[in-house]
């Protein structure tokens, strides 16, 4: 029985004098191995690393492309419009690249010209990153719409509030356009009857 403890006491010893060296070598090699990209090439029967890809050469910058699209509605009302109310035109553009795309926008109030006709400008300047301008399209969209204003005032004549109602919508989306060179200023002419 002495015999064993004196044993396993022995190996306890032993065990435990030998665990730092064991932990010391473990902490001293890498957690990951380094390893080399490559293939293994039949041909030769060697391992062939890859070689580093070259760098892409700059994309030279794109010189942004600029302009101005001005829309000119001529609105034909089809009965007179209330008291109260007016004609808003909107006109707007997109253009889409395979990495760019864009959306602008321009808002005008109409003024009456005569009877029922009433004309509207809207002017519409951008400046656009295009990475090939020459073969890109804007995709153009109008609206012309009249708004009612409508005045509720409570009945012991405390309170007044003004409500806005659209009454009357056209939305066009005709054929896109050419990108128009840099600098220009290009005009399109709208018709709407609402």
């Amino acid at each position: 029985m002495e015999k064993r403890k004196v044993v396993f006491l022995l190996a306890t010893v032993m065990a435990l004098a030998f665990t730092p060296c064991t932990f010391a070598q473990l902490g001293s090699q890498p957690l990951t191995a380094q390893r080399t990209l490559g293939y293994y090439n039949f041909d030769t029967g060697s391992f062939e690393p890859l070689r580093p890809a070259e760098q892409d050469t700059e994309t030279p910058a794109v010189v942004p492309t600029t302009g101005t699209l001005v829309f000119n509605f001529t609105i034909t009302l089809k009965s007179a419009l209330p008291k109260n109310a007016i004609v808003i035109c909107t006109a707007g553009g997109t253009v889409i690249e395979t990495h760019y795309s864009t959306i602008e926008g321009g808002l005008g109030i109409a003024k009456l010209d005569s009877g029922n006709t009433y004309s509207c400008t809207v002017s519409m300047p951008y400046s656009w990153l295009l990475a090939t301008p020459g073969s890109d399209k804007i995709i153009l969209s109008y609206k012309a719409e009249t708004f009612g204003a409508l005045q509720v005032t409570a009945e012991n004549g405390t309170g007044v509030s003004v409500m806005s109602t659209a009454e009357r919508v056209s939305t066009q989306s005709p054929a896109s356009i050419a990108v128009p060179p840099s600098g220009a200023t290009t005009t399109e002419a709208v018709s709407v009857t609402l």
